[in-house]
């Protein structure tokens, strides 16, 4: 099957080594939002592993902030996912072999499912009752204190997996680069 796979990219492979401003490019555009997108969700994830919210007001805050860094970091990780797919088609045969990219793209996997996560558990901060107890308006629902700090460990939790996740797919990037 990866004869087969190789044999069909083979042009795109003859292109990508013929045209050395092509394969370039590509390495530039994957680095630079390796680099942007990667740096942008670890700047997220420093300032929610480094952050006390003390009331509801101050974990919504953080939450919108981080919410805020989402569509950029999807955005580039999918430009990092497609010029890194482009990079394996001109090597078909090389990549499947490798359990250093596979491992890569296992860790790849990781980060979108902690991504999912990390979205549900901003999520929940983020829909949480924001005011304090003394401005209820009659009827309203007392905040949860023990919810938010269950929501806001779940962010914690998965803004220490991103960290981790990134790290460790640069470094898996440097090792492939190398082998």
């Amino acid at each position: 099957m990866v004869e087969s796979l190789a044999a069909w990219l083979d042009p795109w492979a003859a292109y990508y080594g013929e045209h050395a401003a092509l394969s370039t490019a590509i390495l530039a555009v994957h680095l630079l939002a390796l680099f942007v997108g990667g740096g942008v969700a670890v700047a997220a994830d420093r300032t929610v592993l480094r952050a006390t919210p003390v009331s509801a007001g101050d974990h919504h805050h953080l939450a919108d902030e981080l919410h805020a860094t989402h569509a950029l970091v999807v955005a580039l990780l999918g430009a990092t996912m497609a010029t890194g797919l482009l990079m394996a088609a001109a090597d078909v045969a090389t990549y499947a072999a490798s359990a250093v990219y596979w491992s890569k793209m296992g860790g790849v996997a990781l980060l979108l499912v902690n991504g999912v996560l990390l979205r549900r558990a901003e999520a929940a901060v983020r829909q949480a009752p924001a005011q304090a107890p003394g401005d209820r308006a009659e009827g309203v629902a007392p905040p949860d204190p023990a919810g938010m700090a269950g929501a806001w460990g779940a962010v914690r939790a998965a803004a220490l997996r991103s960290l981790l996740l990134w790290c460790t797919l640069v470094l898996l990037g440097v090792l492939l680069s190398n082998g």
